[in-house]
């Protein structure tokens, strides 16, 4: 498309949620129609207003704009733009839904380690990267210790306690050494989880001398932020004692 100054206020709201639903669309990215769609977002509290209108009947909700892109979430579980647990289970085989949980959380925590970086409240100059293996050993390291506690009657209700011991089961890494993605390993299960991340553009991905190095997008920032106050996010974060700083939310 080519200007927008023929487009009603409506028809321009509904193509800045299209564009929001498509997770690598950045007006960074030379898209001319995007970059003025989101100055007109800053600038016009009417245009904001419509957008926040007519996100819900589509089934989505607005997040929060960003200075690159609008980031967006389903309305609900009902939205035909949720996603649920047996989506996110794919390519991993019959893991525990609550070891996937579990590995989100530790994933969300490592970039985010408390709630003042989440929300902002502390400057976190220093961009946070991290590979699969490090995360596979902080969770580890963190399973390994649960192991060792009494299991909360709640936690093993919720089926979390099962989900921290397959975990623990696994070893770190392929008996090769390798990080490749698959289930054999803790790492390839955490580098499965950071692959489809990255695929919704909540990661970025860097060569480094440890091998494939993700680092968290503002998008997946924003969407943390929104789950940290989810029931599931809080229980699993529970579970992960010093991983995630509940109290400044």
């Amino acid at each position: 498309m080519t200007g927008l100054t023929n487009l009603s206020e409506a028809q321009k709201a509904v193509l800045l949620l299209n564009k929001g639903l498509s997770p690598r669309a950045s007006a960074l990215r030379g898209d001319v129609d995007y970059r003025q769609l989101l100055a007109h977002w800053r600038a016009d509290p009417e245009f904001r207003t419509l957008v926040h209108e007519l996100a819900p009947m589509l089934g989505l909700r607005v997040i929060d704009a960003l200075e690159h892109a609008i980031v967006l979430a389903p309305l609900g579980p009902e939205s035909v733009f949720a996603a649920t647990l047996t989506d996110l289970r794919r390519d991993l085989g019959e893991m525990p839904r609550g070891a996937l949980a579990l590995i989100h959380v530790a994933v969300a925590a490592t970039f985010f380690p408390t709630a003042a970086v989440l929300t902002g409240m502390q400057e976190d100059r220093a961009e946070v990267t991290a590979t699969p293996a490090r995360i596979a050993s902080l969770l580890r390291e963190h399973c390994r210790r649960l192991d060792e506690e009494a299991p909360d009657p709640d936690l093993e209700e919720a089926g979390l306690v099962d989900a921290w011991r397959e975990l623990a089961r696994l070893p770190e890494t392929r008996p090769d050494g390798s990080q490749r993605a698959g289930l054999g390993s803790l790492a390839g299960m955490v580098k499965l989880v950071l692959n489809q991340l990255h695929e919704h553009g909540m990661m970025h991905t860097l060569d480094t001398a440890d091998g494939e190095t993700y680092m968290a997008t503002p998008r997946y920032r924003l969407q943390v932020r929104e789950l940290a106050a989810h029931e599931l996010f809080e229980r699993c974060a529970s579970v992960l004692p010093g991983f995630v700083d509940a109290g400044g939310r």
